[in-house]
């Protein structure tokens, strides 16, 4: 797509894309009373509004009360009223990984281990601190609830350092637990601070005593985000992990509580209960954002709203229907999902490829020995959308053809190959191309032997053949 240049192909809008790597912020507005969840894709900030684009992909996000934070490489930009940059700071020689607004000030952390602390209004630098890399690294960045001008650092070395940044003076050491600290985040009890290590331990740290009152541990690795249901009577403290499940922790009594195995199938980047409400958002590389509702027994969560797109690359698009309204896409993740282009909201994924659509769910996404290859191409008609399946794939490498079904969002009724290849599959033939006739009834499948076999859409009886085998 050209960039520059005259504006015939310029760009108008992404479809498809709601999340990446870098966790999402919630923001209260005060004066609609609303939440706002702001996530990074590519160069913009989303908002559920969207933001004008940065020059480049975006690798921190923050937010205040008033602002949003964003930076790509060493450079750091605030945006307003969800859209436009209203600061710039520049100091940084190297990326910016770590941020936190601050009341009037906000601080970023650089992979160089220099932190600095900035004016928001002013643009300029208020302190700048240097870390010796070798014996504190900064991994995590925290302001306490209560403590004022204090922030709390983690390192990858384990230990913790509490900072008056007023007053440029280190005013505590935790010696922490010879474990790389990957998050901290503030728990419902002031003074009590919830540190995740790189070992998937969790530790509530009272850091006022230095002592800690609970230990947690979960089996898949480094702890990615912690999250802490609030004000609606359930003390329960989220963990996500880098294999997309998440670990539910009752604080009362000290125990776990549930485990939402494969919630993203990509690492948990960010997650954060709604204050409240029995709401958990979260987010993930897998590009997906998730709102689960805790109102079942058992205390798991269930997916209450959601926006998805692919999480590979599409392998073909194409418009579904007359009115160039949706566009029908099929993904490398295996997927076959439709994009409004008048509204998200009515996007809708049709699921994966399955041979067998029951025993996958059975066994889940990350051991689904059921799993068809990505679809290659796909033919749709609308014309009788309403009465059976109205879409027809071929997946890669594969004689099997399948149906979807538009109107329920799902794979279709058929399984679309020769009959002499019922009993056993091919090695080396398969399908290369489909189509759909006009009306709807009928499906036409090219093979790569140069065959072109003939089906009912309907019934998905074999209606015929043309070629010959060459």
């Amino acid at each position: 797509m050209a960039r520059e240049g005259g504006g015939l192909f310029a760009g108008f809008r992404v479809l498809g894309r709601f999340s990446g790597h870098i966790p999402h912020v919630l923001r209260y507005h005060g004066r609609y009373r609303e939440f706002y969840l702001a996530t990074a894709v590519g160069r913009s900030v989303h908002t559920y509004n969207v933001s004008n684009a940065l020059p480049q992909d975006i690798t921190c996000l923050a937010a205040d009360r008033m602002l949003i934070f964003a930076s790509y490489d060493n450079i750091l930009h605030a945006f307003a009223r969800n859209k436009e940059v209203v600061h710039t700071y520049e100091g940084h020689k190297a990326r910016i990984h770590l941020l936190q607004p601050f009341g009037d000030h906000v601080i970023s952390v650089d992979v160089d281990n220099i932190l600095i602390v900035w004016n928001i209004q002013s643009e300029e630098e208020y302190l700048q601190v240097d870390f010796d890399k070798a014996t504190f690294a900064v991994s995590a960045v925290l302001h306490p609830s209560t403590y004022l001008n204090k922030i709390l650092l983690g390192s990858e070395q384990g230990s913790l350092q509490l900072w008056n940044i007023r007053a440029n003076k280190l005013l505590y050491s935790f010696p922490g637990w010879n474990l790389a600290v990957t998050t901290l985040e503030q728990a419902p009890a002031v003074d009590v601070v919830a540190v995740g290590l790189v070992s998937g331990h969790i530790i509530l740290h009272n850091i006022k005593f230095d002592e800690t009152l609970m230990k947690f541990q979960q089996d898949w690795g480094p702890i990615t985000a912690i999250s802490f249901r609030t004000a609606d009577g359930h003390p329960v403290m989220a963990a996500g992990s880098p294999i997309g499940h998440i670990a539910l922790w009752d604080l009362e009594e000290k125990k776990l509580m549930c485990q939402m195995q494969g919630a993203h199938s990509t690492a948990i980047a960010g997650m954060s209960f709604v204050p409240g409400e029995p709401l958990l958002i979260t987010n993930g590389a897998d590009n997906a954002i998730r709102v689960w509702i805790f109102d079942g027994p058992g205390g798991t969560g269930r997916v209450l709203r959601s926006r998805m797109g692919h999480s590979a690359p599409p392998t073909k698009i194409r418009y579904h229907g007359q009115n160039g309204e949706q566009i029908l896409s099929a993904g490398q993740d295996g997927t076959l999902q439709s994009f409004s282009t008048v509204h998200e909201k009515f996007n809708k994924s049709l699921g994966r490829g399955s041979i067998n659509k029951k025993k996958s769910k059975k066994k889940g996404l990350k051991l689904d020995t059921m799993a068809l290859p990505p679809i290659t191409v796909f033919a749709s008609e609308v014309a009788h959308q309403s009465d059976w399946d109205s879409i027809v794939a071929c997946h890669q490498g594969y004689i099997t053809c399948t149906t979807w079904n538009y109107q329920k969002t799902s794979m279709g009724a058929h399984k679309l190959r020769p009959e002499e290849f019922s009993k056993h599959k091919p090695i080396d033939i398969y399908a290369t191309a489909v189509d759909i006739t006009s009306c709807g009834n009928f499906a036409v499948i090219g093979l790569s032997t140069g065959w072109v076999d003939v089906y009912n859409m309907q019934s998905g009886i074999h209606r015929g053949r043309y070629g010959k085998e060459r």
